[in-house]
């Protein structure tokens, strides 16, 4: 059977010494839908008029479902925003200080000798093909990676689609999950800092691997830049991700994971097979992590903390590029006709 695709766009400073937890959180999370539409019905609702001609293209592309801003100022728990799928629910709660902006941001521990933090899951219920996020970060000031090198660390997880094939050594096979992880690593750095960044993704490897390991270090095929990551200092990092389209029902290498950091572009794949079904294996989650090492575990009592965390579903926050002239008078025909290709 011919299987068609969605179409889409080819597309700080502070203190941040430890701050203790509060008392444990209650079980309760709240869950918010997302809404959904098909390219073509979005792109017909948007113009409007069926035969009119448009001034521009643009605003049909990459527009979002809908933007979601979570004020951790408006929540009296963690778990009111996220669910723990791992780790210690103890190592998570919200903080006075250090914040970015705001009065409260969420601080996540990792014991001395431990791997787990907490792993947690802002949830789309309907599942997204496309989700650009931002969140700022910051390690704590006194963050160290001594003891093995490279130490790596997972700081959010950007993508996920829930299944065996997520995490843990599975091997995603189009239909069983898939992920895409940011951490912080020592690889090539001091293990007092500064750090690196690493990119991890479990896809459909051609080796039959779960995936890759994407150091942003100079020299490495995806990174377009070595970002060096203070502790003790905001970052402000944005991430994208889009599944893959697919043809006769084979997934094509075309999934997108892009990442910036404080404004600027510094890591890049457009190459990417996630998944074989565009129902029920694409992305069903976001949010913040905390996992250290693999065989190795935190050499002290590590904190990271995140504020400002927002989402753009289905589209990005704002208009990229669609590689048509900005000024160019075209027809609902033809911006059908160009979706489609």
């Amino acid at each position: 059977m011919n299987t068609t695709t969605n179409s889409r766009d080819g597309c700080g400073s502070g203190d941040c010494d430890r701050t203790d937890t509060s008392e444990p959180t209650s079980a309760g999370v709240t869950r918010r839908r997302t809404l959904r539409l098909g390219g073509l019905v979005g792109a017909g609702s948007l113009l409007g008029v069926t035969g009119t001609a448009v001034d521009s293209a643009s605003a049909a592309c990459n527009r979002p479902d809908e933007v979601i801003h979570l004020e951790y100022d408006d929540y009296n728990s963690w778990d009111e925003v996220y669910w723990l799928s791992n780790g210690d629910p103890d190592n998570l709660s919200f903080v006075s200080s250090p914040t970015n902006t705001g009065e409260t941001a969420l601080q996540l521990r990792i014991r001395e000798d431990d791997h787990w933090g907490a792993s947690t899951h802002y949830q789309f219920d309907d599942g997204l093909v496309e989700l650009n996020g931002r969140v700022s970060f910051a390690l704590n000031s006194n963050w160290s990676m001594e003891g093995r090198q490279p130490s790596n660390c997972r700081l959010w997880n950007c993508a996920i689609a829930l299944g065996e094939g997520s995490a843990g050594g599975g091997v995603p096979d189009g239909t069983n999950g898939w992920s895409n992880r940011l951490y912080v690593t020592s690889r090539e750095t001091d293990p007092e800092g500064p750090f690196h960044l690493l990119s991890n993704t479990y896809h459909m490897s051609d080796d039959d691997g779960v995936g890759d390991h994407d150091y942003l270090i100079d020299g490495e095929p995806y990174a377009l830049a070595t970002p060096e990551i203070e502790p003790g200092v905001w970052y402000d990092f944005e991430y994208y991700v889009c599944v893959n389209t697919m043809t006769d029902g084979e997934a094509n290498d075309d999934g997108i994971v892009r990442y910036w950091l404080d404004g600027e572009p510094i890591y890049e794949r457009t190459d990417v097979r996630f998944t074989t079904d565009l129902e029920d294996n694409i992305i069903n989650t976001t949010g913040p992590v905390g996992h250290y090492g693999g065989r190795y575990q935190a050499p002290k009592n590590l904190y990271a903390y995140y504020d400002d965390h927002s989402m753009a579903l289905n589209g990005t926050f704002e208009s990229r590029s669609c590689g048509l002239p900005a000024e160019q008078s075209i027809t609902l025909s033809d911006l059908l006709d160009w979706l489609r290709k």
